[in-house]
């Protein structure tokens, strides 16, 4: 390619990375020799050069793919326009695969690496064992000092009962989920009438606070004597 554009291979290099000691119409023979030999850069070598191997990995144990696709899409949507690349790994729920796949995406030299959780319940940190940013999503690391990006399910269930009530509503009924899932208890806590949630007292809303308590209560029994 070199050959073929006139410069020296010092020169091409130079040429295909970016560098700015180069004049343009040399970059531009440079780039017409690349696309007429169909030429591609050697990523690994760039890797070994650079010390970034343009890789992110992703770990999940969403093996159904409700939360670990949407956000998978996301990080590549999010990565793309850099030309990283995202790797999925799929733990489902066994600490052994999980730490497989974790020493299988180091081996590759990722430059960072994105937790999903299969919950919102929090998750046991990866941190301290991974020398690159980790970076956890939709469940977060019982490590405060971790990143954790979180629905806000309290919020998210406060405004849906504020929207029934501003329509005229005034028999909601919340169907709550296990007790033992955090989201379902935060769902609950925010369809709960109080301050800067669904509101309370003469507008009716002290129904709201029954009929979440009650239907609760029995989703939970019914939880409860299926597990039995």
């Amino acid at each position: 390619m070199a050959a073929l554009a006139g410069v020296s291979i010092a020169t091409a290099s130079k040429a295909l990375n970016g560098r700015q000691d180069v004049r343009d119409s040399t970059r531009q023979r440079v780039l017409e020799a690349a696309r007429e030999l169909a030429f591609q850069p050697n990523e690994l070598a760039r890797g070994l050069l650079s010390g970034q191997t343009r890789t992110v990995g992703l770990l999940t144990s969403d093996s159904a793919g409700r939360f670990g696709i949407p956000v998978l899409l996301g990080a590549e949507d999010a990565f793309g326009a850099g030309e990283m690349a995202v790797l999925l790994c799929d733990a489902r729920g066994d600490a052994i695969r999980e730490q497989h796949h974790l020493r299988a995406l180091l081996s590759r030299r990722i430059d960072g690496l994105i937790v999903v959780g299969e919950s919102t319940d929090p998750r046991p940190s990866v941190s301290s064992d991974v020398p690159v940013p980790v970076v956890y999503a939709y469940g977060p690391s019982e490590d405060p000092a971790d990143v954790s990006f979180v629905p806000d399910d309290v919020g998210g269930a406060a405004m849906a009962v504020r929207h029934l009530l501003a329509m005229g509503r005034r028999r909601v009924a919340h169907v709550t989920g296990p007790a033992h899932y955090k989201a379902a208890r935060d769902r609950e806590e925010g369809a709960a009438p109080g301050p800067g949630r669904g509101g309370g007292g003469a507008d009716g809303t002290d129904a709201v606070r029954a009929m979440v308590a009650a239907v609760g209560a029995a989703c939970r029994r019914d939880a409860a004597d299926g597990r039995a």
